[in-house]
């Protein structure tokens, strides 16, 4: 089977979600009616899976699989703050609304 690279981030997603929820891979495939073998190896990407049963895993870890356009990736990970990690800090913040007022009220 080819191996896509791109497979191993939402893997990697879906591994993050599924132990920030405390599950194991049986816990969440007997919740999923799916086998703890096929989490494995849809975890460990040793498996083609249809895109209906990763969307319907992803969602039941609170996650939602969106395509984006390729140029507005870049955007698209500033926003959720998986930009460029110069600054260590988001795109934008609410508080930052806050210094422009104050600025503005001076």
């Amino acid at each position: 089977m080819k191996h896509i690279e791109a497979f191993d981030k939402i893997a990697a997603s879906l591994i993050q979600a599924r132990k920030q929820r405390r599950l194991t891979q049986a816990e969440l495939g007997k919740r999923l009616s799916l086998p703890q073998s096929y989490v494995s190896r849809l975890e460990g990407c040793r498996i083609d899976s249809r895109i209906t049963t990763i969307a319907e895993i992803a969602r039941y870890l609170g996650l939602e699989i969106m395509l984006v356009p390729a140029s507005m990736v870049p955007t698209v990970n500033a926003l959720i703050g998986q930009g460029t990690k110069k600054s260590g800090r988001p795109l934008y913040r609410l508080d930052d609304a806050d210094d422009e007022v104050a600025a503005d009220e001076a």
